[in-house]
């Protein structure tokens, strides 16, 4: 399943952790870090589109610089903005609260 926080596996066996998603110009795109052995991301950072047919999600590589370089732009007001409003803190917060002993 094509959602945030899921480890997807391309058809070339290059798997991919989801980082963020948005929709622009009613097309939905994601931001994904390449993972290798035991899900560890490495530095390889891409923006797919998301192809919704019968059969499931998939995801293609995007053709246009132009439109790759709106996309950056999206998802660094997508982040900026989840960061000001303090979206992230809970997470951060669960994290630590599961690392303590009861």
């Amino acid at each position: 399943m094509i959602e945030v926080g899921n480890i997807v596996t391309l058809e070339n066996d290059q798997e991919y952790l989801l980082l963020e998603e948005l929709v622009h110009d009613a097309k939905k795109y994601v931001y994904a870090v390449r993972t290798i052995e035991n899900d560890t991301p490495t530095d390889e950072f891409i923006i797919y589109e998301v192809i919704s047919a019968e059969d499931g999600d998939y995801m293609k590589n995007i053709d246009s610089q132009e439109l790759y370089d709106e996309l950056i732009e999206e998802f660094k007001d997508v982040v900026a903005d989840k960061i000001l409003n303090g979206d992230f803190k809970d997470t951060f917060e669960e994290k630590d609260n599961e690392g303590e002993a009861s």
